[in-house]
C-alpha cells in the first residue's frame, strides 16, 4: 500500500518543476515517496508493450457438426478418372478466438471453410468475408456452414469408392474440415495466413447428437 500525503508548493517552486522531478522525493510538509505510483505505471508499461510486441496467434475450433447424410450418388460407380458425386446434408460451426488479452484483429481475406472426405473436398463454404472485420481481445466469433447438395463432384481416388464404402458401412465417415484465411494484428503490418485442419467423425444422423469440440491445427 502507498501512504498518500499533500504537500503544500512553495512560491518559489512551480508545479511544473515538480513534475519534472519523475520519481523524486518531494519536499514539502512532509517527503512523499512515488515508489508505488511509479512502480504501477511501469508494470502497466511493460505488460501493454510485451501484449503489442508478441502476437498470440488465434485459435480455430469446430463447435458443433452434423452430418444429415453422406452418399454415393448415381451412379454409384465411380468413373475411370476415380471421380465420383456424392450428395450430402452438412452442418457445422467453426469458432475463430482471439486469444491476445488486449490486441484487436481483423480478417483481410474471405474465411473458407473446405470439407473434405481423403482430402478431396466435396463441400465448400465462405464462412466470412475480407472486410477486415474485428475481432477484439479475448473474443470468440462463430461462423456457420451448411451445405446441401444431391450432386456434388469429389475425386475419391484409388481405392477410394471401397473407402467409402467401408465407413458408410460402420455409420461413421472419417472427414477432415480445412479453413484458409488471412488476418492482421493491431499494431503490426504483416497478414498472417489461417490455414489448419479439423479431424472431424461423423455419424449420419437427422437427429441430433453429442459433439465434442474439436481443435484445428
Amino acid at each position: 500500500m502507498c501512504d498518500i500525503h499533500f504537500c503544500l508548493v512553495t512560491t518559489n517552486q512551480r508545479p511544473h518543476d515538480l513534475l519534472m522531478q519523475g520519481c523524486a522525493l518531494l519536499t514539502c510538509k512532509k517527503i512523499v515517496p512515488c515508489f508505488c505510483a511509479c512502480l504501477a505505471a511501469l508494470t502497466l508499461v511493460a505488460v501493454l508493450v510485451a501484449e503489442y510486441a508478441f502476437v498470440v496467434p488465434v485459435r480455430v475450433t469446430v463447435d458443433a457438426a452434423t452430418l444429415g447424410s453422406l452418399a454415393l450418388a448415381e451412379p454409384a460407380v465411380p468413373a475411370n478418372d476415380g471421380t465420383a458425386s456424392v450428395a450430402y446434408d452438412v452442418s457445422v460451426e467453426v469458432a475463430l478466438r482471439n486469444r491476445n488479452w488486449a490486441m484487436a484483429v481483423s480478417l483481410t481475406a474471405p474465411l473458407v471453410a473446405e470439407l473434405r472426405f481423403r482430402g478431396h473436398a466435396f463441400a465448400r463454404a465462405q464462412l466470412a468475408p475480407g472486410d477486415r472485420a474485428w475481432i477484439h481481445g479475448r473474443r470468440t466469433v462463430v461462423y456457420s456452414m451448411a451445405g446441401v447438395s444431391q450432386s456434388a463432384p469429389v475425386a475419391l481416388g484409388p481405392g477410394g469408392a471401397a473407402e467409402f464404402a467401408r465407413e458408410r458401412a460402420a455409420g461413421v465417415f472419417e472427414l477432415e474440415l480445412a479453413v484458409s484465411g488471412e488476418v492482421k494484428y493491431e499494431a503490426h503490418t504483416r497478414r498472417r495466413a489461417i490455414r489448419v485442419t479439423c479431424p472431424l467423425r461423423l455419424s449420419p444422423s437427422t437427429a441430433p447428437a453429442a459433439f465434442a469440440k474439436v481443435r484445428c491445427t
